[in-house]
């Protein structure tokens, strides 16, 4: 999928040489769905940011935003036959309470858990519905706090890691978790972690913002 970007400066990220790199690296690419005219009309759906799948249970989460549209993400899922669950998370800025940028800032989903920040659903239907679908997929829910996702807690993603699953954070995040949630992530597989301060500070993202998942067909 292409997707339409809110940040200008990010659309140079659509490149047709990752395309060929996929491919010279085994994977089979049968179809590219295009969503970029939407940026034309000033809509967006900034991909694996705003949305997070899973891919077993067939849903995909979406936290709305300036960079999440509502009906760009329901078309989404319409194309690949995904159930939404759609929902507003907020954080505190300056006092107010301001519409999170990214679904992946507050949420991470890995096969047998989620690490998510309840807190900043303020809708309590909308927290509900979340929490539903989590259980209903046997999803053993890790609640962080808004302190924690400023801390990158959130922004996380499971890979496999030779002998089974491992979770990928950045030092900051690992830091801000406290042992029980240490103890409740790593009964799934172990933590990677690593210093990201730089990319933290300055480029506005973490680990899982660092890092592509390739979910294509292998020739």
């Amino acid at each position: 999928v292409v997707y339409p970007m809110f940040a200008e400066n990010r659309r140079r990220e659509r490149r047709e040489d990752v395309f060929d790199l996929l491919e010279a690296e085994g994977f089979r690419i049968d179809q590219i769905v295009d969503y970029t005219a939407a940026e034309a009309e000033g809509y967006f759906l900034e991909g694996t940011g705003s949305i997070i799948m899973d891919r077993v249970h067939q849903k995909a989460y979406c936290a709305l935003s300036d960079r999440a549209d509502e009906d760009l993400f329901i078309e989404f899922c319409e194309d690949f036959e995904v159930f939404p669950v759609i929902f507003t998370a907020y954080q505190s800025v300056d006092g107010e309470r301001k519409p999170i940028y990214h679904t992946n800032v507050m949420m991470c989903l890995a096969e047998q858990f989620c690490v998510i920040c309840l807190d900043t659903i303020d809708d309590q239907k909308e927290r509900k519905e979340v929490i539903r679908h989590l259980k209903q997929d046997g999803k053993e829910i890790i609640a962080i706090t808004e302190a924690q996702m400023h801390q990158f807690a959130g922004n996380m993603l499971q890979v496999e890691a030779g002998n089974g699953p491992a979770l990928v954070m950045s030092a900051a995040a690992h830091r801000s978790l406290t042992p029980e949630q240490l103890s409740r992530i790593e009964a799934h597989g172990p933590i990677i972690s690593s210093e990201l301060e730089i990319i933290e500070t300055c480029g506005g993202g973490s680990a899982r913002c660092m890092m592509a998942e390739v979910f294509l067909p292998r020739e």
